[in-house]
């Protein structure tokens, strides 16, 4: 009969002083390792502390209007609500000043990822327990702890992890906590409470990102399996669907209600759209086409420099991207399996491609650990009995090379993946899987800890052109800008994350290139006559916005244009 590790090295402990020596040395790694991602953690987000994206200033938003009561306006198909309501929370609770915003932001990132650090503590924990706890000694599972943390980090704590205002974080935690509760249901350890907290995690996953629909409901099916192979209750499936439902079932239909037609969100229908069907220009200011009407379209009031403008009926600082699903209601989401091939093989190369350049380090230790092994065969019959597991890790990954893939959308699921590979290599001497453990912490400690200065040179680079959002958008309050005004710009309104810190909305643009079009009228505007400059200017008055601001001056400004301090954007305010 199998135990966890926790139960069976208490009993152990009382043996005599040599176990209990050893158990304190596993607390020991568990601790200084917490204590080492979490202060790399903090560091690594004081550095990027003004950094933001696109995604993040539609989640600020989307916070905002729920904890002002906004309902109906916040909700829209696009952005998953939950992480919106923790950004809306933290930032109702402290009202922040302007420089402090983004900053504390990333000080929630910093929570989310200790919650995620105790979420695959978690798994491991249950993933180590998944083998007879007899084969273990403590000598192997202290370096298996070890390298654990060590996978971790290497995972969610490279590149712009921190850096990065998504819920993507918080999507890992909940794959981290829901793997390790599937394991322990795979060993009947299980009763019907703890198997609706179960799905109710899944159901919260969902509320974080909609991606994790599919992960739920494949998780929910595996379960079933596993009930019907060993022979254990079926109920307990069904107080796992019962607690997924109770958390998304009020969700979905309230967004169902809202958009007056069935869904789940639309997203994936949205980047079909965009990534498979090729709908140009992607993201922003679509306007259709005879075969492919827009059906609520940004309104092009100028051409050649092209002028947008998009102040109704959508809210948000840059309204065009807090809910593309208004503004691409229309376009193509249907299915063409050539389309879909043809993503996918190049989805595929580009996680390959990833995994063998950015994650070399875990494929090496792998691969290692496997030949050091008893063999390939005894390591994959092990790993096929983490089949509950590795199902639906693999399947969220293939759900994204069909349409389109980025390394954070799956930080969970590869830390499941790479974890069974890790754990299910077979060795008859406890020696030799010492040895074989120690050397790939080693091997995985030293490759982890070499990119840490590139990653500070990284964000170092960074943060002069990060900090002068916060810049621009003190200096528009000291010029006069208040707080709900609307303004126009010359370039990216994607980009511009002062207005979100400003408080002010973007109305208009005339942007950069588009997909659709081989111009930069951002470039047009400026190389124009002063008789077309001054045209497209009134038509940006006439959209209410009190002030135009670019990202792109030339280097002789016309006049009327004033600086912006050390910034280098300049503004023109409509007298």
């Amino acid at each position: 009969m199998s135990q966890t590790p926790g139960k069976g090295r208490s009993m152990r402990m009382n043996a005599n002083p040599a176990e209990r020596c050893a158990q304190r040395g596993i607390s020991v790694v568990q601790w200084s390792f917490r204590s080492a991602i979490a202060v790399y953690a903090l560091i690594d987000c004081w550095m990027c502390r003004f950094s933001m994206n696109p995604d993040g200033i539609s989640y600020l938003d989307m916070g905002d209007l729920y904890w002002k009561g906004n309902w109906r306006i916040a909700l829209n198909s696009y952005w998953s609500p939950l992480y919106g309501w923790l950004t809306g929370f933290l930032l109702r609770m402290t009202k922040p000043a302007m420089r402090w915003e983004f900053p504390e932001v990333h000080l929630l990132n910093f929570a989310i990822l200790l919650a995620a650090l105790f979420g695959f503590e978690f798994f491991w924990r249950e993933l180590l327990a998944s083998r007879d706890i007899e084969t273990w000694e403590l000598a192997s599972l202290e370096y298996a702890w070890i390298l654990g943390y060590l996978l971790f980090a290497c995972v969610l704590l490279v590149d712009e992890t921190l850096a990065l205002v998504t819920p993507d974080l918080l999507v890992a935690a909940i794959v981290f906590i829901t793997s390790g509760m599937i394991l322990r249901f795979t060993r009947g350890s299980m009763v019907a409470a703890s198997t609706f907290l179960l799905g109710v995690l899944l159901g919260i996953g969902y509320l974080a990102k909609a991606a994790m629909l599919p992960f739920a409901v494949i998780s929910i099916i595996t379960m079933l399996v596993i009930a019907w192979k060993q022979h254990l209750r079926k109920s307990l499936v069904a107080a796992a669907t019962l607690g997924f439902l109770t958390v998304a079932l009020p969700f979905s239909t309230l967004l169902s209600l809202n958009m007056h037609r069935p869904t789940f969100g639309d997203s994936a229908r949205i980047n079909q759209g965009w990534l498979v069907n090729g709908v140009l220009p992607k993201f922003r200011h679509w306007q259709g086409d005879r075969s492919m009407p827009a059906q609520h379209p940004t309104r092009r009031l100028f051409i050649s420099p092209d002028v947008y403008e998009f102040a109704t009926p959508v809210e948000g600082t840059y309204p065009v991207w807090y809910d593309p699903g208004y503004w691409y209601a229309g376009l193509d989401s249907s299915v063409h399996p050539a389309r879909e091939i043809l993503t996918f093989v190049r989805e595929t190369n580009v996680i390959v491609s990833h995994i063998f350049r950015l994650q070399k380090a875990l494929v090496i230790v792998v691969l290692m650990m496997i030949l050091l092994s008893d063999g390939i065969g005894s390591w994959w019959r092990r790993l096929m009995r983490l089949w509950p597991i590795l199902i639906p890790s693999t399947l969220v990954i293939l759900m994204y090379a069909i349409v389109h893939w980025e390394e954070r959308y799956t930080w969970g699921v590869v830390v499941v993946l790479f974890g069974a590979a890790m754990v299910s290599t077979v060795f008859s001497d406890e020696g030799q899987r010492t040895r074989a453990f120690r050397t790939a912490a080693l091997i995985l400690a030293l490759l982890t800890i070499s990119w840490i200065p590139e990653s500070i040179i990284r964000h170092n680079a960074r943060s002069v052109e990060e900090q002068q959002q916060v810049l621009v958008a003190e200096q528009l309050h000291a010029m006069g800008i208040e707080p709900g005004d609307h303004v126009a710009l010359i370039g990216d309104g994607i980009h511009a994350y002062w207005a979100r810190l400003a408080k002010v909305r973007i109305v208009a643009e005339v942007p950069h290139s588009l997909d659709s079009q081989a111009s930069d009228s951002a470039a047009v505007f400026w190389n124009s006559s002063p008789e077309r400059k001054q045209a497209v200017l009134d038509v940006l008055r006439s959209t209410g916005a009190k002030a135009v601001v670019t990202d792109t001056p030339p280097s002789t400004v016309p006049p009327g244009w004033v600086s912006m301090g050390n910034s280098e954007r300049f503004v023109y305010f409509f007298r």
